[in-house]
């Protein structure tokens, strides 16, 4: 029994043994923990250190689009073409939108988009235009054209980039009624175009030209031609000096013709003294009474102002040297600086006028009036000085006077402009 207790006891102590064994492994791994987190959270705090308020990242400028409530200046550009052969011309069009209001105003600088200062590299730039801006709204459109080219053996078969522009602008803001507030300068950046340049030439050429399309056969065939142009220049020149003169000897002879000829005056010229003419034979035979030699000079210039009222020709002829007129004929003088006198008659009857006046829709109703007194006139005037016993009523005559008087100035009226150097006859 005393054996048997004393196993007992030696268990029981072997468990008590064992459970403190395990009561100090948990001990000692719970204080390792908390070592170990102490160790960690040390470790944390030495890493966030450097982590401080005055070196941390900086936050983005804000874009002035969401500052202002408006974007100030937005632009792209525009190829012609997409792919291009090396050496071929092609136009690229850049083009902006800038705002412009009472509250605010965009100024880009364009001194660095103009064709002279520009620079796109590799591209050369062969010329451009920069067309007249346009205004729509609260924006102004500007606009450059570039014609570019590119010659570079290194560029076949790739994408080569247009290079990106910056496009530097301000912002000028209407502070009050007329102070503006000028800003700094800001910067909008254009991105790359890519062109696809493509080849017209072996890919092994050490160099690239501008070939000639001339060949030998070319240049003969242009050389043919100048000459045939030559010659038929020649031939039509000689055939319009030939023209030339044809159509200057008719004129040369018409100019010695007309030197021979007299002076042609203007019936308006020869009315007017037809009428002076008539107003003083009939104050001479009111004062002293008609004769023979009233009566013929009355009958002249009756008949020349007969003459001048149905269309018939005026006989002209210069006076000679002594300035005598012959019977029957009236003198007339013309020009105001260099006077010219000649001598004119006609030899119109009574019956030529009444078969002026037969034909049909020849004269209006009122030249048919005048044509009318004008035959009366003649015959009176006629029977006066050509009967064998001529009867001379003073009345009579002095109508037939009166009546070609007035005449004389209705017709030299109707040919006011005749005469002038201006005057189409």
């Amino acid at each position: 029994m005393r054996g048997l207790g004393f196993g007992s006891s030696a268990v029981a102590l072997a468990k008590a043994g064992a459970w403190g064994l395990g009561l100090g492994a948990w001990v000692l791994g719970l204080s390792l923990s908390s070592a170990a987190s102490a160790a960690a959270a040390q470790h944390e705090q030495h890493q966030a250190a450097p982590r401080s308020p005055s070196t941390s990242k900086p936050e983005p400028t804000p874009q002035p689009a969401k500052v202002l409530g408006w974007e100030p200046i937005r632009c792209w550009r525009q190829s012609s073409a997409g792919a291009v052969t090396i050496g071929e011309t092609f136009s690229v069009v850049l083009t902006c939108a800038v705002y412009e209001s009472d509250n605010a105003q965009v100024i880009p600088d364009e001194s660095r988009l103009g064709v002279a200062s520009i620079q796109m590299a590799p591209f050369e730039i062969l010329g451009g235009s920069h067309p007249p801006d346009v205004r729509r709204g609260s924006r102004r459109f500007v606009q450059y054209d570039y014609q570019l080219r590119i010659i570079s053996r290194d560029a076949i078969g790739r994408d080569v980039n247009i290079p990106a522009l910056p496009i530097s602008y301000r912002i000028h803001s209407r502070v009050g009624a007329a102070a503006a507030l000028e800003g700094r300068d800001l910067e909008y950046v254009m991105p790359m175009m890519p062109i696809k340049v493509l080849s017209l030439v072996p890919a092994d050429a050490s160099d690239i030209r501008d070939a000639s399309e001339a060949s030998l056969a070319a240049v003969s065939s242009m050389r043919f031609r100048s000459s045939l142009f030559r010659v038929l220049a020649l031939t039509f020149g000689a055939l319009a000096v030939v023209m030339a003169v044809l159509a200057l000897v008719p004129l040369a002879r018409r100019k010695s013709v007309a030197a021979d000829q007299p002076h042609r005056i203007p019936e308006r010229t020869i009315l007017i003294h037809a009428a002076d003419d008539l107003g003083a034979v009939r104050e001479r035979a009111t004062a002293e009474g008609w004769n023979e030699d009233l009566v013929a000079r009355a009958l002249a210039s009756a008949r020349v102002v007969a003459a001048a009222a149905i269309g018939q020709p005026i006989s002209h002829k210069t006076l000679g040297a002594d300035g005598a007129v012959p019977d029957g004929r009236l003198r007339v003088d013309h020009g105001l600086v260099r006077k010219t006198g000649a001598s004119v008659s006609s030899a119109v009857t009574a019956d030529d006028v009444a078969r002026a006046r037969a034909g049909k829709g020849a004269f209006s109703t009122t030249r048919q009036q005048q044509l009318e007194g004008l035959q009366t006139s003649l015959a009176a005037l006629a029977n006066a000085l050509y009967r064998k016993e001529p009867a001379r009523d003073a009345a009579s005559l002095d109508d037939a006077v009166r009546h070609a008087m007035t005449v004389a100035k209705d017709v030299a009226a109707e040919r006011r402009w005749q005469g002038m150097p201006w005057a189409m006859r």
